[in-house]
């Protein structure tokens, strides 16, 4: 089997804790959500931590055989993440569904188009929170995760802990340092422009 095949039936979050975190009413079907929470790891997790890190965890949670560290990381880390991003992700199909007739809305008092624009930017910016959150974790103690910084190209996707993927225009960010280097506020961790610094993360 090639290295870079990917489990694509397992999710990291069920649908009950994005219901209980979320104000996601109880009475959505699981044909809406389950298939946003498989493409948010594979758009939002699988990029920023690579396929071979990613297959891991895959398979500890299919065998149920996590480790302590991978386990915190995938309930303090990687699902409050996952929860929002997959929230902002379902929300258009949430708001209206493709039927034979065509798209319809939910329901006759749904709010309008802005509206549901407004509360999947407020998810989005809180999935974005979570994860800068889980790259500091990752590159603050990278001796936990071996497996982000021993890929090769036979892994699949490359890890990438300093930029984020973005369909639209996008910008580069800057890169996390910790405050050893910090010499201007000791003791505080800083965000820097990358072109500051001659290699990134």
């Amino acid at each position: 089997m090639s290295q870079a095949i990917i489990p694509q039936n397992i999710l990291l979050v069920s649908e009950n804790k994005l219901k209980n975190f979320t104000d996601i009413d109880q009475n959505v079907t699981s044909s809406v959500l389950l298939p946003f929470i498989g493409v948010v790891q594979q758009t939002k997790l699988e990029y920023i931590i690579g396929a071979r890190y990613y297959r891991e965890l895959l398979l500890q949670v299919s065998g149920s055989t996590l480790t302590d560290i991978n386990a915190n990381f995938l309930n303090y880390f990687v699902q409050p993440m996952l929860i929002w991003a997959a929230y902002a992700e379902a929300l258009p199909s949430i708001f209206m569904r493709i039927k034979n007739n065509g798209i319809v809305n939910g329901a006759e008092n749904t709010v309008t188009i802005s509206e549901m624009q407004y509360m999947q930017t407020r998810a989005d910016d809180r999935s974005q929170f979570f994860e800068q959150r889980m790259i500091q974790e990752i590159v603050f103690n990278s001796n936990n995760y071996p497996l982000v910084y021993n890929w090769t190209s036979n892994d699949g996707l490359q890890p990438h802990l300093g930029k984020n993927y973005f369909s639209g225009v996008h910008l580069n960010n800057g890169q996390w340092y910790n405050s050893i280097e910090n010499t201007r506020f000791p003791g505080m961790v800083y965000f820097a422009d990358p072109s500051y610094y001659c290699c990134g993360l």
